[in-house]
């Protein structure tokens, strides 16, 4: 399990470094930033949309402990602009990994 989470978290694989700001602090860690696109004319429906989310190590955050509301700074890359997104909700994987829904910071 630690050589796939070396390479889905290592930047030069998937993996970016990201900026985590909880109040007036702020973390750098590694993550896995993953935006689903949208699908057109499946059936009746015409659009779907799906949260961005963010894949992260409970072991890099803050107390190791994840929280709505936490806001992530990711710099542009091939794949994505930069952007400021904040945490809508998260999911605690058994193995030590955060997954964040995340929404576009104002």
């Amino acid at each position: 399990m630690q050589d796939l989470n070396d390479s889905f978290f290592n930047e030069d694989e998937f993996g970016e470094v990201v900026t985590l700001t909880r109040g007036s602090n702020s973390y750098q860690m590694k993550g896995l930033f993953d935006t689903p696109g949208m699908s057109e004319d499946v059936g009746e429906v015409s659009v779907i949309a799906h949260s961005p989310r963010l894949f992260v190590r409970s072991s890099d955050l803050p107390d190791s402990k994840p929280r709505k509301g936490d806001v992530f700074a990711l710099g542009s890359t091939p794949f994505h602009r930069a952007m400021k997104l904040s945490a809508i909700d998260f999911v605690f994987e058994k193995d030590g990994v955060v997954v964040y829904r995340l929404e576009e910071s104002k």
